[in-house]
């Protein structure tokens, strides 16, 4: 899979050539392409699954019913990014904890 991070990374190191370039310039128009394209990307690669979106609103309310603190929202943490099969565990894992208390 493709990591946005990485494509990130790319697309500044692109934009720092194109300002390099003289406006109007081919080489400026297809350093431009080029960036529209990674951005295109970046929309496809963190486009989020059904079955994910569902698995994660089930860890948030189980975070709610148990008052974790902090939660995944509040410090940043994505979890967009994660597995279904890791989501899966972190349920598992948050329902058994939640038997224990």
């Amino acid at each position: 899979m493709i990591d946005p991070k990485a494509i990130k990374q790319e697309i500044r190191r692109l934009k720092k050539l194109k300002l390099q370039c003289r406006p109007g310039t081919s080489e400026r128009l297809d350093l431009e392409h080029k960036i529209k394209d990674l951005k295109k990307q970046i929309t496809e690669v963190t486009a989020v699954e059904p079955e994910k979106e569902k698995l994660i609103t089930e860890i948030l309310k189980i975070e709610v019913e148990q008052n974790i603190k902090p939660r995944f929202e509040d410090i940043g943490i994505d979890l967009h990014k994660y597995t279904i099969k890791e989501l899966e565990k972190h349920i598992d894992k948050l329902k058994k904890r939640g038997l224990n208390d």
